[in-house]
This record gives structure tokens, C-alpha cells and sequence, in this order.
């Protein structure tokens, strides 16, 4: 049989070749990046704001921090601290808002976070608000050593 004689079917060749190739991919353990793992992410939040920030509690979200007397109910923080986040909500549809006067605090400019260890200032591991221009939410990839 010469080449010239043969008749190849450009979208059976392709598709065939496509099945074959995705088999390999998908038996071979050792792939590259192995799609059924999933890479953790770590996450940090950095105080960003010149003078420090002030963590707050559910219950007093929209206070500002010098209206909170009681300090087990606020963690004021310094400029350049970075925590180890385990869960953030950025409440970007969330429609709560407090006012006082001409003063208006929207929930959506907060961030809701629980740390993976307690804050320095308190010792149980809570949910805290924190105004979402006074911190930077910074991602890390752990770098897997063989």
C-alpha cells in the first residue's frame, strides 16, 4: 500500500489520538502535576494601616475600637503583623449595615476571620472583624521537597 493510496479521516484521527493521549495521562502515576491532588494553601492576613489596627468581636463589628471598653471584646494589632488565617469571608454581598448619626458601617467593608491559633491578646480561638482596608489577605504554597 502506498502513502499516496491511503485516505485519512482528519477528525477520526484526531479524536482517536485525543483518547489515547488523555489514558496516558490519566494511568500514568507519576504525572507532573497529578490532578487529583490538591495543593494547600496557606493564608495570611498583614495589618497594612500606619499605627495598627484593632481585631473586633461579632457584636461590636461596626464600633469603632475607642468605643469598646471592654478589651476581651477587641485585639488591637501593629502595623506589619502577619496571622495564619483558617477561614475568611470577605461579605461581599452582605446588605447589614449599622448607622449612628451621619456615620455608616457596611458589613461588606469587613472582612470575618478565624485564625488557626488564638490572638495574643485573647486566648480563645474566635471569629473577629476586621476593616478590610487595614489588612492585605496574602496567599503562600508550601514547596513540596522529594
Amino acid at each position: 500500500m502506498f502513502i499516496s493510496n491511503a485516505r485519512l479521516h482528519p477528525q477520526k484521527l484526531i479524536c482517536c489520538l485525543g483518547i489515547v493521549a488523555t489514558s496516558l495521562g490519566v494511568m500514568t502515576p507519576n504525572a507532573a502535576y497529578p490532578q487529583t491532588t490538591s495543593v494547600p494553601v496557606i493564608r495570611i492576613l498583614r495589618v497594612t494601616v500606619a499605627g495598627g489596627t484593632t481585631f473586633k468581636l461579632q457584636e461590636n463589628w461596626f464600633r469603632q475600637s475607642t468605643e469598646i471598653t471592654d478589651n476581651t471584646k477587641k485585639c488591637g494589632v501593629r502595623t506589619g503583623e502577619k496571622f495564619f488565617v483558617a477561614s475568611i469571608n470577605d461579605n461581599r454581598n452582605s446588605t447589614t449595615q449599622y448607622q449612628e448619626g451621619n456615620r455608616v458601617e457596611r458589613l461588606r467593608d469587613y472582612y470575618t476571620v478565624t485564625f488557626d491559633a488564638p490572638l495574643p491578646c485573647n486566648r480563645t480561638n474566635q471569629t473577629w472583624y476586621i476593616f478590610k482596608n487595614h489588612v492585605q489577605q496574602l496567599q503562600a504554597v508550601p514547596i513540596r521537597q522529594f
